[in-house]
């Protein structure tokens, strides 16, 4: 398991190496980022030293209170993110080399109900660049009731039906399936055969050197878990394309970031690989919550372990195209995200506090980073408050709540808002320039894939309120329906 300190100093040439790789593009882009960040406070300074005690005057000091510490939480994060986000530009290079492959990998695909996907996911795995004496691919038909399990075995892969009931079922949803069949694989003597344990979901399609890439950055750096670069098996919609948008934006200025400056980076539910040491000395895959991804990396980070990043090999997954289903697959993640992020709190500040290891504030931010559609929300309102405080008065209007605050208080908080959502809006365009996997002039498509990513964020914004509203509930597990045999691009 690699320590702390040699993850950052394995990470420190990257870090500094990775700005002589700029193209001009990457230059200017950067400029501009750079001018928001520092030139945006500047603008708004001399307006909001005056604006508290106007608002304080008409609102009260309670609700005071509540905007200032929220806005105040927001701003910290925002800094950090903004400070994190400048270590995704640039090319970016393996600080590992490939070597021949040595480590056996166990390849779990939980499937209920995916007898329209399984046969051709199956059949896309045996594209895989890896010796086939090394790694072994098991089928969990968790309680299927169509054909998965007959299609599944007819490819002649190992299959575990959960069905049969042999084991304990413990936790719903996937993770309740891993679980069982870790449980048979660890009876029969199988797992203990293998070094590292892949999970991919039923519906997933790989790049033929995924193993290759992560055993020989494995080799290299022996993190607790690792991974993959997650992509989208269709993007020809303005609501797949919101997803996709979402994804590249996500690995280039959050996870690549992140593995750069020697971070812990967040898994993301398929497509990665953990030790199997790890996962028998730490429950396997059992989780309380509806996020098994999150549950996962958290229990990582608190057992002294490292989750790393690879940029270099993809896993495409399959996005709902109809907005109820992505609409409830969204609800499930946030209602476990926040479930998570209570749930651990106190254990990640606890143990920062006992050890100052950063770490957790690190996984905390995260955890209680569900803010930026909450932003959009933000910007609106203050900018809609704005507006009618300017129009009202020439319609012969004055509610007493725009005497003073309009200037005072809206103007300076609409800019702040703007600024914020500004300064995602130039690495959300890099990150689609940079990775979207498209042949051709992404320039032509990028207006769409703007607004395609805005549609996603504000819709999301509805099922993280809903999530917050009723996290306790982590019982009901709502399955996403897969049908994609081929990959859909614009």
């Amino acid at each position: 398991m690699i320590s702390i300190e040699t993850a950052y100093r394995s990470r420190a040439k990257g870090v500094v190496s990775m700005f002589k790789h700029f193209s001009k593009l990457d230059s200017w882009a950067l400029v501009l980022f750079l001018l928001i960040v520092i030139g945006g406070p500047v603008l708004i300074l001399h307006s909001i030293s005056h604006s508290f005690l106007p608002f304080i005057h008409h609102f009260g000091f309670v609700i005071f209170l509540i905007v200032i510490s929220s806005s105040t939480w927001v701003l910290l994060l925002t800094m950090y993110y903004v400070f994190m986000m400048l270590f995704g530009w640039g090319k970016a290079r393996r600080d590992y080399p490939l070597v021949a492959p040595k480590s056996r990998f166990l390849i779990l695909i939980p499937a209920h109900n995916e007898a329209a996907v399984i046969t051709a996911t199956l059949e896309h795995l045996q594209q895989l660049d890896y010796p086939q004496a090394a790694y072994h691919i098991v089928v969990v038909s968790d309680q299927s009731t169509d054909q998965t399990t007959a299609l599944a075995a007819a490819q002649g892969v190992q299959v575990i039906d959960t069905s049969r009931q042999r084991y304990q079922r413990v936790g719903v949803g996937k993770p309740a399936g891993l679980q069982y069949a870790l449980d048979e694989l660890t009876d029969s003597g199988t797992l203990e055969q293998y070094d590292l344990v892949m999970v991919l979901d039923a519906d997933n399609f790989t790049d033929p050197n995924l193993l290759r890439e992560l055993d020989s950055q494995y080799q290299a750096k022996h993190f607790t878990a690792i991974q993959a670069y997650l992509d989208s098996k269709n993007d020809n919609t303005l609501l797949t394309l919101g997803y996709a948008m979402s994804y590249w934006t996500m690995n280039r200025f959050f996870q690549l970031s992140k593995y750069r400056l020697g971070l812990d980076n967040s898994i993301g539910g398929t497509g990665f690989v953990v030790e199997r040491q790890w996962l028998e000395a730490n429950h396997g895959f059992q989780s309380h919550s509806l996020t098994e991804d999150l549950e996962m990396e958290i229990r990582i980070v608190e057992s002294g372990g490292t989750v790393g990043w690879n940029h270099f090999a993809r896993i495409y997954d399959e996005k709902p195209d109809h907005l109820r289903a992505s609409m409830t697959q969204r609800f499930r993640w946030s209602r476990g995200h926040w479930y998570t992020a209570f749930h651990n709190l106190v254990p990640l500040l606890h143990h920062f506090l006992k050890t100052g290891d950063l770490r957790d504030l690190d996984q905390l931010s995260y955890l209680f980073s569900m803010r930026q559609n909450f932003q959009y929300l933000l910007a609106s309102f203050f900018g809609i408050a704005w507006v009618i405080s300017l129009v009202m008065p020439s319609l012969g209007l004055h509610p007493i709540w725009l005497i003073d605050v309009d200037r005072s208080y809206f103007v300076p908080i609409t800019i702040i808002n703007w600024l914020i959502l500004l300064e995602g809006f130039i690495p959300m365009i890099a990150g689609f320039l940079y990775d979207a996997n498209w042949e051709g002039s992404k320039w032509l498509i990028t207006p769409k894939a703007v607004l395609a990513f805005f549609w996603f964020s504000l819709t999301y914004l509805i099922v993280q309120i809903g999530g917050l509203l009723t996290f306790p509930n982590q019982k009901a597990w709502a399955h996403t329906q897969h049908v994609l045999t081929v990959t859909h691009h614009l």
